[in-house]
């Protein structure tokens, strides 16, 4: 099992050790019932005391997350497996591994799904871009024998330079965009290139759980901030810059996931101006401006008020066009351009021409824009549905976010109800949300959930609210 340890780190080698186990417990990476490494393995492994380890095993057992039993070890506690056993794969256990925590590899399928950020099929173009796929594959059939450049198809980045130009106000070229396979490996890019084990990264608090993978797995310290009703607390990212001296801050300003919330254009002045004051990259996630409700457009991105290549811009279409053709873009000026092309050949030499080339009947034509005002109608609908729902069916100790775009809600309990219990719960009723705690790094709080409205039928969706609130209101009265 490997740690990224750092000696100048602001936290204690037992804090540090701790914060790592507990992520991955808390993620599923180490299962229920599983036994942890020894600590005279682990010691050996991560070049520690034997008396650091102790106490970092410790600290688990007191948060609850681990059992030592006299004699045989320490096993994690939650869940708690029925029985222990010896595996004829035991021996994988001591090979010291590289990641430290995923927050998707074992999430269960449901018939009441509230825990995917996705959409259902029924609202995407997927018959049209079928068509689309099929006419130029029979005009061009050695797109099925040609590698996409490193750098991306130039057609494809011209379309997405031209759109980021018109539709969001951005100064894009071809020539500063790099195409990517999805908006996660942007993310994943931009860290490879930039981030490494000890460094610093600030978030909003909660975030995309899939940004607080890539960053941990990189051995990066997270430093969430808080958010208020305009965003992240540009008060708190001074005084964390000024203590921390970060390297880059991930934000994802415009119907965040997983709150909904917005970032002001106020707030993305002064958050950007904190980069500047500070020298630190903004690493700015757009993947669903697009969806606004109520006729109300969100804010430019920062990206717009960017005149020294600051902000990392990440754009994608996966979840409103089309999951299966995984298609984004990052655009970046700069020598830094320069690395991710290095990060982007030695992660796989290029995205796939196919799915580059199949998001082009909609980036070069009038069908993109007809497709969003269709899709706000229909979301729109859904989250009203959803509120309404929630408002009949829960007291005023339980709060939600009222998004104005996007997929998600975003529901907080009292502090002494915890989501993880009551997804435990659900889960036996065929029901699942996202537990809050995966959208925080390392002590998160319990009580909090993220419900996404996007992906189920509209007869699904209005089924799997009402059995949503009857399972939280049983688990709620037996928790009195």
């Amino acid at each position: 099992m490997k740690l990224f340890l750092s000696r100048t780190s602001h936290e204690s080698l037992t804090d540090q050790i701790f914060y790592q186990l507990a992520g991955r417990i808390q993620t599923n990476m180490i299962s229920g019932g599983e036994k942890l490494p020894s600590v005279r393995q682990l010691s050996a492994d991560s070049g520690v005391s034997f008396l650091t380890i102790h106490k970092a095993y410790k600290k688990l057992e007191q948060a609850g997350m681990v059992k030592s039993i006299q004699g045989k070890g320490v096993f994690v506690e939650r869940p708690v497996r029925k029985e222990t056993f010896v595996s004829a794969f035991d021996w994988q256990l001591a090979i010291p591994g590289y990641l430290t925590r995923s927050s998707f590899h074992s999430r269960p399928k449901t018939t009441y799904a509230f825990d995917y950020s996705a959409m259902n099929p029924g609202l995407l173009p997927t018959m049209y871009l079928a068509d689309q796929l099929k006419d130029m594959l029979k005009a061009e059939p050695a797109i099925l024998g040609t590698y996409g450049e490193v750098q991306g198809d130039a057609q494809t980045r011209e379309a997405f330079a031209a759109y980021l130009t018109t539709q969001l106000g951005l100064s894009a070229s071809a020539d500063e965009l790099i195409m990517t396979t999805g908006l996660h490996q942007g993310i994943e890019l931009i860290a490879k290139a930039l981030i490494g084990p000890g460094d610093v990264v600030v978030t909003e608090a909660p975030t995309y759980p899939g940004v607080l993978d890539i960053f941990m797995n990189r051995g990066a310290k997270v430093i969430p901030i808080a958010m208020d009703e305009e965003g992240m607390r540009a008060d708190l990212l001074a005084h964390v810059a000024k203590t921390y001296h970060p390297k880059a801050m991930y934000v994802n300003p415009t119907f965040q996931n997983p709150t909904g919330r917005s970032m002001s254009a106020r707030r993305r002045k002064e958050v950007l101006h904190q980069a500047q004051l500070h020298g630190l990259f903004i690493i700015e996630d757009d993947s669903w401006s697009e969806l606004y409700f109520d006729e109300k457009p969100p804010p430019k991105p920062i990206k717009s008020l960017d005149d020294d290549g600051r902000v990392l811009f990440l754009k994608g279409f996966s979840k409103a066009l089309a999951p299966g053709i995984r298609v984004g873009t990052i655009f970046a000026e700069g020598p830094f351009k320069q690395m991710l092309l290095t990060a982007k050949a030695s992660s796989d030499l290029g995205t796939p021409l196919l799915t580059q080339r199949a998001v082009l009947p909609f980036l070069t034509s009038d069908r993109m824009r007809q497709h969003f005002e269709k899709l706000r109608v229909a979301l729109e609908l859904r989250r009203d549905k959803t509120i309404a729902i929630l408002a009949d069916s829960f007291p005023s100790s339980v709060s939600w976010t009222i998004p104005e775009g996007g997929l998600n809600i975003w529901l907080t309990f009292p502090d002494n109800v915890s989501t993880m219990a009551l997804y435990e719960y659900c889960l036996q009723r065929d029901l699942s949300f996202l537990p809050g705690h995966v959208c925080f790094p390392y002590e998160p709080p319990d009580h909090h959930m993220r419900l996404t409205y996007s992906l189920m039928s509209e007869h699904d969706l209005t089924e799997g609210l009402q059995l949503f609130a009857a399972l939280t209101n049983a688990f709620l009265k037996e928790k009195r």
